[in-house]
């Protein structure tokens, strides 16, 4: 413990900064130029491919700056949920993150299905789930895009994309900052930054992030508090910058050393939790979690002209190794655990030309992306475990009793246990074999390319048209290999229980056209509003837990949406609005049938909904920040055999309402220099399983609020910070496995108090 602290208390300080918001609100804190009005015309976004204001690119973007993610509580993407209404879903682990955007998810974590969500960082791809969770340090600004981009961001974007963009090397000077904060659960977070100019030409900036805690959840089964993270993380980057030549070299490293997810159950009760259906501690885990992860990656971007055009070149490698065990029954009995050892290594290339902006530009480009990815996972079961979930017993039920209990299919037999005796299968009495174990080995190569090009014709000096047209390509190799597993459970199920024995060689290609058209008018500097179409594509893949099982196919979603972004009062108000309507062909859902668990095309869904935000600023000293999300996701045709039908149910991760309201008061009359600021988010009741069934987090809400004070002429802030005030116990997410009786839900953060100072020079 001693050790940790001194490598972090090495890294030198820094506090809270302003706390995230949306990308119309003024960032609290530092000085009053920072609060200046006319600052928010100069936000700029490149979810067009090209720099562009914010306020005219015609798409539902929301903004986190510099200022508010220094330090704080969006310290990874898994935490943009706390901001932003449209965003929900849980952080609880870096390798299986759950993010959804407007309803749309995906929730299976093999390597045979990739993610729903594109995650990039410096226009780099991350891939995969496990590898798209990192540290938010020295980073520039992060923009959310809302509903399928498949045209401008390619595959992989049904639900959006989330773009990380870091900050560059400056030649303009030496500069740095340093950041620390220490709380509760032990609770350390500190960083710096350093930016260094080599000569007039070229520049080096570095950066670091130490962050941990202790377990956030008490163990009911004895021992230490689980949930606690270990991380740090770095980058370095090399900048020669000659005329309109700019190259940049990318290196970056992190490692986590944190517990593997928390869970509680819902089905079997805890002696003394009296609250044992409901979302808080205390948990029940017997065995070890781990969550170890180390993820690498490099990228060189070239950006230069080619006559009038702009060129730009992105070559990357990025890649992760993964040890993950985790008690998924998060009960005393050991129903089921799973682990696994994960690879990546990944390539990609993408080369991009634009044309200067004037009334008629484009941006045409093309990219390849090829990754090689393994995983080794098992699953470990007790018989009297597996059986105590068969009788659906919320205390421990051995098989003795249970085979007792079951009448036998053999007429002769008073018992299935009589049948099973004198068939020589089970002993009398009968005890349950433990430790038994499930194994598989999967190994994919995945190769994809995609082209496209999009326009912009100013029809008027107030209208303008977009269209765009993206081709991709995706190839997918694996190799899978699970070896049958015998014992008394696997005889009465006719096979593995949770992960199907057999052999699996097999290569897949899918691919599909992406299009959008959008229809913009700006009548004026302080209003624009737009009409789009879009549609976003997923590849299949492979059920790659189930060998033999034949390929999921791709899914489709089509998205219209209107949005309306404006000011008014000199742009002390700021508004935006969006409405939307997307439908799914052949979404692709984890479900499990009997206990094995398997990705399916549900068949059709659809989502509807309004989002806006409204920010205003009364004076120089206050801000006041609204904003809400209303969305009706239901599944319009999902149906899995004879006897389940979803039709109807609510998407998972999808709360009818959200929103947030926060305010900001700074530099008032006698007290320069303090800074005062207070979030509160809500979510309407939101289920996690298709069925709609025991996995459900009611509607709750979270209060956030910071205090800070900016020491005159020194460079020095010094702040206190709380998250989840008000100490709710929600949970972020759950799974059921129904054959076993198994139900979880895992758990959010307590409440959280820290404090901290920031330095800058």
């Amino acid at each position: 413990m001693k050790g940790r602290r001194g490598a972090a208390a090495l890294i030198v300080a820094s506090a809270f900064a302003p706390w995230p918001v949306l990308a119309q609100q003024v960032e609290a804190g530092g000085g009053a130029e920072q609060r200046d009005i006319a600052e928010l015309d100069a936000i700029v976004v490149t979810a067009q491919k090209r720099s562009e204001r914010l306020q005219d690119v015609p798409i539902a973007i929301e903004t986190l700056g510099e200022a508010a993610l220094a330090a704080g509580p969006v310290t990874d993407i898994t935490a943009i949920q706390m901001v932003s209404p449209a965003v929900s879903g849980s952080g609880n682990s870096s390798a299986q993150p759950l993010i959804a955007v407007r309803g749309i998810v995906s929730n299976d974590f093999s390597i045979g299905a990739d993610p729903a969500l594109g995650i990039y960082v410096d226009d780099v791809y991350t891939g995969r789930s496990a590898g798209a969770v990192q540290e938010l340090v020295d980073i520039d600004r992060v923009e959310i895009v809302k509903g399928p981009q498949g045209t401008l961001f390619g595959r992989n974007t049904t639900a959006g994309a989330i773009s990380i963009y870091t900050n560059r090397p400056d030649l303009g000077g030496f500069s740095g900052s340093a950041v620390t904060s220490i709380g509760d659960f032990d609770a350390v977070r500190a960083s710096t930054t350093v930016n260094l100019p080599l000569d007039d030409q070229t520049a080096v900036r570095a950066s670091m992030v130490y962050d941990r805690h202790d377990g956030f959840f008490e163990n009911a089964v004895g021992g230490r508090r689980l949930d606690k993270a270990d991380h740090l993380a770095g980058r370095a980057a090399l900048r020669f910058q000659s005329g309109a030549l700019d190259v940049i070299l990318t290196g970056e490293y992190e490692r986590d050393r944190d517990d593997g997810l928390v869970a509680k159950s819902i089905a079997y009760r805890i002696p003394g939790d009296e609250g044992f259906a409901k979302a808080k501690p205390p948990v029940s885990i017997n065995a070890p979690i781990r969550n170890h992860r180390d993820l690498y990656g490099g990228n060189l971007r070239l950006e230069a002209p080619l006559g009038s055009l702009d060129f730009t070149s992105i070559s990357a490698v990025r890649g992760y190794r993964v040890r993950y065990l985790e008690d998924t029954d998060a009960t005393p009995l050991t129903q089921v655990h799973f682990g696994s050892r994960e690879w990546q290594d990944a390539q990609s290339q993408e080369f991009r030309l634009a044309s200067p902006y004037q009334a008629f530009r484009w941006t045409t480009g093309a990219s390849i992306y090829h990754e090689r990815i393994a995983a080794d996972s098992r699953t470990i079961y007790d018989e009297d475990g597996i059986c105590t979930g068969l009788a659906r017993s919320p205390t421990p039920t051995d098989c003795d009793s249970l085979l007792r209990a079951l009448p036998s299919p053999d007429p002769s037999a008073a018992s299935l246990f009589d049948a099973l005796f004198a068939a020589g299968v089970v002993t009398d009495p009968y005890t349950g074999e433990t430790g038994q174990i499930e194994a598989n080995r999967a190994r994919g190569e995945y190769l994809s390319f995609g082209v496209y090009g999009d326009f912009t014709l100013e029809l008027t000096p107030t209208f303008s048209l977009t269209g765009g047209l993206r081709y991709s390509r995706d190839r997918k190799s694996v190799n899978v290999s699970s070896l049958p597993t015998a014992n008394l459970v696997t005889l009465v199920n006719g096979g593995n229980l949770y992960l199907r024995s057999g052999h699996q060689q097999a290569s897949k290609t899918w691919d599909q056209w992406q299009p959008r058209v959008v229809l913009a008018w700006k009548p004026s500097e302080s209003l624009s509003a737009y009409a789009s179409y879009t549609r976003g594509y997923k590849s299949g893949g492979f059920n790659v837990l189930q060998p033999g099982d034949p390929p999921f196919g791709p899914e489709r979603v089509s998205q219209i949406e209107a949005g309306l972004k404006g000011s008014l009062f000199e742009r002390r108000l700021r508004y935006d609005l969006a409405a939307f309507q997307w439908r799914y062909n052949d979404l692709q859902v984890q479900v499990f049938e009997g206990g094995l668990p398997i990705v399916r095309n549900a068949g059709r869904a659809r989502g509807r909904g309004l989002e806006s935000s409204l920010t205003f600023t009364a004076d120089s000293r206050i801000d006041l920040t609204l904003a809400a999300a209303f969305l009706d996701a239901t599944y319009t045709r999902f149906r899995l055999g004879e006897s389940l039908d979803y039709t109807g149910n609510r998407l998972p991760l999808a709360p009818k309402a959200s929103g947030r309201v926060g305010v900001a008061v700074h530099d008032l009359p006698g007290l320069d220099g303090l800074s005062l600021q207070a979030d509160y988010v809500y979510r309407s009741l939101q289920y996690f399983s298709p069925d709609n069934g025991v996995l459900r987090q009611p509607a709750h809400s979270l209060l956030s609020a910071r205090i800070a004070y900016q020491i005159p002429r020194s460079g020095l802030e010094i702040v206190l910070s709380g998250e989840n005030l008000t100490n709710s116990r929600y949970a972020t997410t759950g799974q059921v496995i129904d054959a076993v009786n198994v139900a979880v839900l895992r758990l959010g953060e307590p409440r959280r108090i820290a404090v901290g100072a920031r330095l800058q020079w």
